[in-house]
């Protein structure tokens, strides 16, 4: 397991109050997200992702998530869909 990896998370996963449901490797960074709208100029936070495993254990499905590449679900409970991340213009 990783143990120290820098992920960050949008204020939803930080505080705990929705899951995490979109996980993105964008430029090698993982970006742990709710995948729900957000107040304008919300700063993200940076947490372990070992953190975030320990809470979440599903996380671990997509542990392997190569660098741009993202990952989906629509709850806690439905698998992860992984796609190539969007590439920026």
């Amino acid at each position: 397991m990783m143990a120290e990896v820098a992920a960050y998370v949008c204020s939803h996963v930080f505080n705990n109050t929705r899951p995490v449901l979109l996980v993105s490797r964008a430029g090698g960074d993982w970006q742990c997200l709710c995948g729900g709208d957000h107040e304008v100029g919300e700063v993200p936070n940076v947490v372990g992702l070992n953190h975030l495993m320990e809470r979440d254990v599903t996380l671990r499905e997509i542990i392997n998530l190569p660098d741009d590449w993202e990952a989906e679900r629509a709850s806690q409970k439905d698998p992860w869909i992984r796609r190539r991340g969007q590439a920026e213009d």
